[in-house]
């Protein structure tokens, strides 16, 4: 996905004219944003278990500006545990009604790799109403599954209030991998936010499963077979056709519902198993 296209995604969500985060579109008429997020726009409690009622307004900075109002859909409150390590929090899913003629869906990956991936996110820091980017590296899961997010440059802006809610654009696999959830504001120096990975997003609303796109983890490089082990390999997979090719005679004098049968039926599916193994050995190099 083009990353202009991209931005076309991205919306800032208002308690009257102020900015208090950021969400993204997924789907037609649906964003991603974090629960506290919603609970600013609505002055309620973050922590309110049930999904609440209410306006919201939005608009697409990175196109007119124009505000369009939303409505929650889906809810998963903060924990009110403050060492909480429930990963399924703190997401909301917007519904518009209406929105720009050029926005759009942002890509949302499925990815395992994402380790020291680049980032980049758009946010609305305090007093920057009109927006800013930070960028970053991608470090590891912690124990409540989400992704710590590094701010390894010395100079620009980091990430702080006013991200929340973001995508989190991987740079290397075009894509969006999760959304920025918190920052770590009780460390001065330690320049660290929190992502929630695609993984648990979709694990949050299960309408994301028909969105997200699958990367394929990278395959360790494979060796390729040497003369004797392609011969064995060959000699496997003929005894095992001909094991195949003899089972039809002895199901034909058989009755379908007798153990026999179900026997051998249960062992031709073993054989054909194990013979597309040797084929995908064989027929890789």
């Amino acid at each position: 996905m083009d990353f202009n296209v991209h931005k076309s995604s991205i919306i800032r969500i208002f308690y009257q004219d102020q900015v208090v985060g950021i969400g993204f579109l997924v789907s037609e008429h649906y964003a991603l944003t974090c629960a506290h997020v919603v609970a600013e726009a609505l002055l309620i409690d973050s922590r309110t278990q049930s999904s609440p009622e209410g306006e919201i307004n939005v608009d697409f900075p990175l196109l007119n500006g124009t505000k369009f109002s939303a409505r929650v859909v889906c809810w998963h409150p903060e924990s009110p545990l403050e060492d909480s390590e429930e990963a399924i929090e703190d997401i909301a899913v917007l519904k518009l009604d209406h929105l720009p003629a050029s926005a759009h869906q942002t890509r949302l990956l499925l990815s395992e790799n994402l380790a020291n991936n680049r980032f980049k996110v758009f946010g609305c820091p305090r007093k920057v109403p009109f927006g800013v980017w930070a960028t970053g590296v991608l470090s590891e899961q912690n124990a409540k599954q989400w992704f710590q997010l590094e701010d390894t440059k010395v100079t620009g802006y980091g990430i702080e209030p006013g991200f929340s809610g973001s995508p989190v654009w991987d740079e290397k696999l075009q894509g969006v991998v999760g959304m920025v959830v918190a920052a770590d504001t009780k460390r001065q120096t330690a320049k660290v936010a929190f992502m929630i990975p695609t993984q648990i997003l979709v694990k949050a609303w299960s309408h994301l499963e028909s969105i997200v796109i699958r990367t394929q983890a990278r395959e360790k490089p494979i060796k390729p077979l040497s003369s004797a082990k392609r011969k064995f390999l060959e000699q496997e997979k003929k005894d095992l056709e001909e094991k195949i090719n003899d089972i039809p005679n002895q199901m034909r004098f058989l009755d379908p519902a007798s153990s026999d049968y179900k026997n051998l039926k249960r062992r031709s599916d073993i054989y054909f198993e194990e013979l597309e193994k040797i084929e995908n050995q064989l027929f890789s190099f």
